[in-house]
């Protein structure tokens, strides 16, 4: 078992892997009674087309069936799920799928042995009919309606729609009705038999518990099992341009208030040799310091009364930094313009940014406490980055106002689109 340490925060994150290739990753907290554990699979909404052992023709499958897929694998035989299994224990179990990857998870505060192998062997022992399918179907089809009655749900989606050309993040993770209609037995079964192998799967552990003993568990547990080949799924995406597909657009919703979102669709390769990590702290944190709870602008807009909520969001979406300005307000142009002029006023001082890193350090020091928090982070770690991020604190600490500047000026110069919903009745 390796040891990964986190560089000056004191913690350590046990590393193993069975010998079917499935990595285990694990975070002990002696001061929680409970565990969380996490059963991931690297496939998610935006993998509908893929190539399988090299080959040259292409597998496609509806949009939605990642989704449809961690529904029906609560399955496990006739009249029989998993949750009637965790009941009995005491614990509770979930899912969900995202753009990126699908995850099952366990919560629990004894029978730790027992919670952690069913967990694998619920998800990794198929379970699929006609009848199953038909049932789910219905299910889904009502999740989707309830999608697309959440304004906070059409407002991204509808913003994702004018950000990409090409991009899966356009389509809701569970797909349309006909996308629903369209997914069959076949189709679960190859996605499954593609992507849901220990070598595209990774478990997390987090909270009070013996990362030996679990790790043995594990090990045994998967040692039973049998797996056919990995088929090394080669995931296939249309290329996305630069452009959007819109520059600004109005839409419809559910909502007392309006809500707008501005977005920034920047190339990465204009960051030059920064890394991903790198990227995203620069620019949350400059973001934060002009938008964030601290900053002058948002005190200023809800003490005049002209917002109801202000956040900013960033991301790396395949070649590109996604940035997000969101905002609710009864005053959707005029808090439009003041958004943009700020996005070209952009600056942070040296003693902000330095601020801005010790609040940084001192929210991950925080964030220890919280077992579903630290699980979290585990796996973005493993799905962003393809590994642990062990040297956060030096790389915060080495952020700089030059670099800063450099960016703040990329940001200036990259151009916008938006999106605006107003209340049905208006």
């Amino acid at each position: 078992m390796k040891k990964i340490k986190l560089e000056r925060f004191d913690e350590i994150i046990y590393y193993d892997v069975c010998s079917n290739g499935l990595p285990i990753y694990m975070w002990v907290n002696e001061k929680v009674s409970s565990f969380y554990a996490t059963l991931s699979v690297k496939y998610g909404s935006i993998d509908t087309e893929f190539i399988l052992n090299n080959k040259k023709k292409s597998c496609k499958v509806p949009k939605g069936t990642a989704h449809f897929l961690e529904h029906v694998k609560f399955n496990e035989g006739e009249n029989k799920t998993a949750h009637e299994y965790f009941n009995k224990l005491g614990s509770s179990i979930n899912a969900f799928t995202t753009f990126d990857y699908t995850s099952y998870e366990v919560f629990g505060s004894s029978n730790i042995k027992d919670n952690i192998e069913h967990l694998l062997d619920y998800v990794e022992t198929p379970y699929f009919t006609k009848k199953l399918v038909n049932k789910e179907a219905g299910i889904i089809k009502e999740e989707v309606k309830m999608g697309k009655n959440n304004p906070s749900q059409v407002l991204l989606y509808a913003l994702n729609n004018i950000i990409y050309q090409n991009n899966n993040r356009k389509y809701y993770i569970t797909g349309d009705e006909e996308d629903v209609s369209a997914i069959t037995e076949e189709d679960l079964k190859l996605v499954y038999d593609s992507f849901y192998h220990p070598e595209n799967m990774f478990i997390v552990i987090t909270g009070n518990f013996n990362p030996y003993h679990v790790a043995a568990i594990i090990k045994e547990n998967q040692a039973k099992k049998r797996f056919n080949n990995y088929l090394e799924p080669q995931k296939i995406y249309p290329k996305e341009d630069s452009k959007y597909l819109k520059k600004e657009e109005i839409i419809k919703g559910n909502v007392s208030i309006p809500k707008i979102k501005i977005a920034y669709k920047i190339p990465k390769k204009k960051f030059n040799n920064l890394s991903d990590l790198e990227i995203l702290l620069y620019t949350r944190i400059i973001l934060n310091a002009n938008f964030g709870n601290t900053s002058d602008l948002k005190e200023e807009l809800l003490e005049q009364e002209l917002i109801t909520i202000l956040s900013t969001n960033a991301s790396i979406v395949d070649d590109f930094v996604i940035l997000v300005i969101t905002a609710e307000t009864k005053y959707p142009n005029e808090i439009k313009k003041i958004i943009k002029e700020a996005m070209q006023e952009l600056t942070i001082s040296k003693k902000l940014l330095e601020r801005r890193i010790k609040t940084n350090i001192a929210d991950m020091i925080y964030s220890f406490d919280d077992i579903e928090y630290i699980n979290t982070m585990i796996q973005g770690n493993i799905l962003r980055y393809g590994k642990i991020v062990d040297n956060l604190y030096d790389v915060l600490k080495s952020l700089n106002v030059e670099t800063s500047n450099k960016i703040i000026n990329i940001i200036k110069d990259s151009k916008s689109c938006d999106i605006i919903m107003l209340p049905n009745e208006t």
